[in-house]
């Protein structure tokens, strides 16, 4: 395994080659993008860093009811992928795209899901490419998101069997659902085509204080709803021995993208590099 990051915070307004300098000096050595292009390739080779990931297009009109929609939205997302092969990246990041009613439930989401998401997996999977899968269950009250808990990647799976269709494995959502994360890492791990590196803490005094809701006259943190927040490994609940061990038993030897977003480690550059820093120097803990 090696360890990585997804572009996050500050990196996105910082110039590529700017970027790519900082994690050659620090250690790093794949990088997550949105997109891809050869400059960009051209850009973190010549610093020694690759380009481990790139996010699939996944528009909202893959849930429409209007099929012209739909087949434009499929042509997309195939488009993306194509493209991120063509430089030289296989592995595609995706969030399931949030339905024009967030109130309709993740049960209609669902059905309306099964419609395009084969036809991409299809392609992925004809191609040599992958989809990894980050189960975010989207914002509260309706966690609008499928693909966040273990009921509906089982389901999930059933309509798209094929490997190419995995996950991108990331605890700190688990965690804040109340989902075994480990359990959950047995059940799926043949399926990990990536991990998200982020943790999730929990703060007694606002639990007892908001109880599993956001506070009503304050505002609540960044990342999080203050009973829960995101953090950096090694500073939440997550063991990441025990995860990185899980892995190794199934053969994952892909990338720990660190994603950062934890408020403590937020403001300024320096701050955020600190938090990728300290991250990273957990995870080498556990790593031959």
């Amino acid at each position: 395994m090696n360890i990585g990051i997804r572009t996050t915070g500050r990196l996105n307004g910082m110039p590529f080659d700017e970027v790519c300098r900082w994690m050659a000096a620090n250690g790093f050595e794949t990088i997550d993008v949105p997109n891809i292009n050869a400059d960009m390739v051209k850009t973190a080779s010549s610093h020694g860093v690759g380009i481990c990931q790139v996010d699939l297009v996944a528009g909202s009109d893959l849930l429409s009811d209007d099929t012209d929609k739909q087949k434009q939205a499929i042509q997309a997302s195939i488009a993306s992928i194509q493209n991120a092969i063509d430089h030289g990246v296989k592995n595609m990041f995706y969030v399931a795209p949030a339905p024009a009613d967030p109130s309709q439930g993740r049960a209609a989401t669902f059905e309306q899901w099964k419609r395009t998401m084969p036809a991409i997996v299809d392609f992925a999977d004809s191609n040599g490419a992958t989809i990894a899968l980050e189960g975010w269950p989207g914002g509260s009250p309706h966690f609008d998101r499928i693909g966040a808990n273990p009921e509906m990647l089982r389901a999930m799976f059933e309509v798209c069997p094929s490997e190419a269709f995995g996950i991108n494995y990331d605890p700190s959502h688990l965690i804040r659902l109340g989902v075994d994360y480990l359990r959950m890492l047995e059940e799926f791990g043949h399926r990990v085509h990536h991990v998200h590196a982020k943790d999730t803490k929990f703060d007694s005094e606002a639990l007892y204080l908001y109880g599993r809701m956001s506070p009503s006259l304050d505002q609540p943190k960044a990342f999080g709803e203050d009973w829960w927040r995101y953090c950096i490994p090694g500073e939440g609940e997550a063991d990441w021995a025990h995860i990185m061990k899980n892995l190794e038993d199934f053969g994952y030897d892909g990338i720990l993208s660190i994603e950062h977003e934890d408020v403590r480690y937020w403001g300024s550059w320096e701050v955020e590099a600190e938090g990728f820093i300290r991250a990273r120097t957990h995870l080498k803990k556990y790593m031959m």
